[in-house]
């Protein structure tokens, strides 16, 4: 899928309740076991709070992000970063389940950029980044259908 002008976003139906996806994408200590892009994550998922995310963005070395946590509702979660003024650069990523059914989850996850700087942050990491919210979704649904 080509990177939009303003976002990256990667999505997959997920063979398994809601409620078991929902539990492994908010059991933090467990994002080494299935998340590639995002293997370490700390906070404590309050809405305002400090999120400390070590993303693997290229090759294996973890480049550690602190963002601010903004949505934590069932089947939701969200955290946004700002560089400067609202105006250069600001980007929300959030992560959406959605049941399909009794047995299958619809997962989706988006960052959405604004600012002078999104299309050189775009243009600089934005396939890197599609590949790891691909890594990302694919290693949700290999986590969530094998339990």
């Amino acid at each position: 899928m080509p990177i939009a002008p303003d976002r990256v976003r990667a999505e997959v139906e997920i063979d398994a309740p809601i409620e078991r996806v929902w539990q492994i994408l908010t059991d933090l200590d467990g994002y080494a076991d299935w998340n590639p892009f995002t293997p370490r994550v700390e906070t404590t998922l309050a809405i305002g709070e400090p999120i400390h995310l070590h993303v693997r963005l290229v090759g294996t070395r973890l480049m550690h992000r602190v963002e601010t946590v903004t949505r934590n509702a069932p089947y939701t979660l969200g955290w946004e970063m700002k560089l400067g003024a609202r105006s250069l650069l600001h980007a929300e990523r959030v992560q959406v389940l959605t049941p399909i059914d009794e047995g299958r989850t619809h997962y989706m996850t988006e960052d959405c950029f604004s600012g002078l700087l999104r299309p050189l942050v775009l243009g600089l990491f934005g396939r890197a980044m599609e590949r790891g919210f691909s890594d990302c979704a694919l290693g949700l649904k290999k986590a969530a259908e094998s339990c």
